[in-house]
């Protein structure tokens, strides 16, 4: 039961509610302090501690992003997506990367994008989710990926960020909203009205 709580937890955690709708309470499948057993952790063997530089938040977790201007995302843009009348521009897939290469990756990825004026592009981070004893993971390059949007060279480049669809990779992907640096940005999605 608590495993499908759990389950159920990381399957909603990029869930947005509707608006105008009443919230439900979910149960967070947590126990309190009276009911958890001692705190101790299994011992990892030396080896594989090596290989861990450190490890990934849990998935519950949301990262720390320093206070900066908020990546909002547009409404617009947003619709057209959600309705399949928008396709991303471009794609970039980062399974099988390493963290440090994921971050140069990004950073190019998103250098190209504006220079070549693009919109809206897909970043394909993964889930990375795994599972440790009784705590569940999640993956390096997924709890990264918000705070290498933060930088300065990107932050110049990105208006919004936002979990993708499920036809994109759901919480696995993130839609990436680019600043435009034509006149194009002055433009809106919807025609404007003659009168």
């Amino acid at each position: 039961m608590a495993k499908d709580v759990e389950l159920f937890r990381i399957a909603m955690a990029d869930v947005l509610p509707l608006k105008g709708r009443r919230r439900l309470r979910v149960p967070t499948g947590r126990s309190g302090p009276a009911e958890t057993g001692s705190k101790e952790k299994p011992k990892a063997s030396p080896k594989r501690a090596e290989q861990r530089t450190a490890p990934a938040p849990p998935v519950g977790s949301k990262p720390q992003i320093p206070a900066a201007e908020p990546l909002s995302f547009d409404r617009d843009v947003d619709r057209a997506l959600s309705r399949g009348r928008r396709t991303p521009e471009a794609t970039l897939d980062l399974h099988g990367m390493t963290l440090v290469a994921a971050e140069r990756a990004v950073s190019r990825f998103l250098e190209e994008a504006a220079a070549l004026d693009m919109r809206v592009v897909l970043i394909v981070t993964g889930k990375g989710l795994r599972q440790e004893g009784d705590r569940v993971f999640g993956g390096r390059i997924r709890a990264e990926f918000p705070l290498w949007l933060r930088r300065a060279e990107n932050r110049a480049r990105v208006r919004g960020v936002k979990a993708a669809h499920a036809r994109h990779g759901g919480g696995g992907a993130f839609y990436v909203l680019m600043r435009r640096r034509s006149s194009a940005s002055r433009r809106s999605l919807r025609p404007t009205p003659q009168r």
